[in-house]
């Protein structure tokens, strides 16, 4: 791509931003009426259009001095919270006080990123989504692939949200929402409030600079699984790398002492009211932990796989556990989180699932390939661990030798492989006779990950 045409791009970009923040919607579409019957009026003998000219561009400028004052005084403090989804729309609250004398009424909330333009470096090496499919007009301008970069550094796209009237000193709470668009941090950097004059075509405009940095968390699907079946490793609750020993358990009930029951669970007040020795009788809780690595060596082209192999391990992660099951290490390229296993109700807490989706959530492609390592992490925590469940994006021959690795560990290994094109994947595993590999494909509309 040429350098004057990234810098054509910077600098309508810029215009576009401004025009938008100080005119509205329907005064632009008054700006390109007004130039159109410009264009289309030169020649005033033939044509009347160039008196709808002067009319558009008479009611801009009697709305511009209408727009340069805007006095009101109003607090104004937003309520995040501390992540969200992408893909998923978020509703937050701003708080708002009306410090006037006078009632604020017909007012408009609009968010706005605090993040820079693309490099040039981006713009000529990053390939949008199906940029091959365009024509060669496209392609050879790449507008579109500025629009598509535009939206990756903001992150989000913002709407307009109106906001209810406020009476004198009124104190009140509005609910306003964004969606954004990709994992990682979203940069804000600021909100207007703006009304707009008695035409209609200018903003009258406040603009509060706040800065905030917010998590997205990669999108999740539904995930269809089963009871787990095979061998799996059976940890009482409360051993394993919490660094507790000993049998834990949940009370059931009471019954008479038996010979060789241990001291410890006498029931003292059960075997005063009946005068003979009564203990309590606990029910073993056990537990079986997954590994889950994640595949994070696409080449440049299987970037959108990679992004879907996230949002997959994210969805196994906050699923609901098989049974008694639960993911308790996740490990991608030289990272490994391991969770807590001394939980009573088994898997990985609450806490050691945010922990994992917040490192998904920032999780980029690594340059070279690292597979020992995985399995050298694998190996080493393969006692705690029932089974694994492994997350590819190609079936290559380093990947293939991965699998047999982790097979040898004599653990149940569940391999899902995150494809484009299902039909050339069934036939990669036919001919290497790699079963049982699940398939999740990009391309449906209704992705479901199917670890039955």
């Amino acid at each position: 791509m040429s350098p004057r045409l990234y810098r054509l791009y910077c600098r309508l970009t810029k215009i576009k931003r401004k025009v938008s923040r100080k005119v509205s919607h329907t005064g632009r579409v008054l700006i390109v009426f007004a130039a159109l019957c410009v264009l289309f009026g030169l020649n005033t003998r033939q044509t009347m259009m160039y008196q709808l000219a002067s009319l558009s561009v008479m009611l801009l400028l009697l709305a511009f001095p209408l727009a340069l004052r805007f006095d009101i005084r109003l607090r104004v403090r937003r309520i995040l919270p501390e992540t969200c989804t992408a893909g998923e729309k978020l509703t937050y609250l701003l708080d708002l006080q009306n410090q006037d004398s006078a009632t604020s009424n017909g007012l408009f909330f609009t968010e706005f990123s605090s993040t820079d333009f693309p490099t040039y470096q981006e713009f000529s090496t990053l390939r949008e989504d199906g940029e091959t499919r365009r024509n060669y007009f496209d392609r050879k301008f790449g507008y579109y692939r500025w629009l598509w970069l535009l939206k990756q550094k903001a992150g989000a796209r913002f709407v307009t949200s109106s906001l209810p009237p406020l009476q004198p000193d009124e104190h009140t709470q509005a609910e306003v929402s964004f969606t954004p668009l990709r994992r990682g941090y979203v940069q804000l950097g600021g909100y207007s409030i703006y009304r707009l004059e008695p035409l209609g075509l200018m903003k009258k405009e406040l603009f509060f600079k706040d800065e905030a940095k917010l998590l997205v968390l990669p999108k999740r699907y539904s995930v269809l699984q089963t009871e787990q079946s095979g061998m799996q490793s059976q940890l009482l609750a409360g051993t394993g790398s919490g660094g507790r020993h000993g049998s834990s358990g949940e009370f059931v009930t009471l019954r008479e002492y038996n010979s060789g029951d241990p001291l410890k669970h006498i029931d003292w007040k059960a075997t005063a009211r009946t005068g003979e020795p009564v203990v309590r009788q606990f029910q073993d809780e056990h537990f079986s932990l997954s590994g889950l690595m994640l595949d994070i060596y696409p080449l440049p082209e299987e970037r959108a796989l990679f992004e879907e192999a996230v949002s997959v391990a994210a969805s196994i992660i906050t699923a609901e556990s098989r049974g008694a099951c639960g993911v308790g290490l996740l490990c991608a390229g030289t990272t490994c989180i391991s969770a807590d296993s001394s939980g009573r109700s088994g898997g990985s807490s609450l806490g050691e699932k945010q922990k994992m989706l917040e490192f998904l959530a920032c999780v980029q492609p690594a340059e070279s390939v690292q597979f020992s390592e995985i399995v050298d992490n694998i190996t080493y925590n393969a006692d705690y661990l029932g089974s694994l469940i492994v997350i590819l994006v190609s079936l290559d021959e380093k990947r293939r030798d991965l699998l047999n690795r982790l097979r040898a560990l004599g653990r149940p290994c569940e391999v899902v492989l995150v494809t484009a094109d299902p039909d050339k994947s069934r036939d990669v595993i036919e001919e290497h006779a790699l079963h049982p590999v699940r398939l999740f494909d990009i391309r449906e509309k209704s992705k479901v990950v199917d670890l039955t």
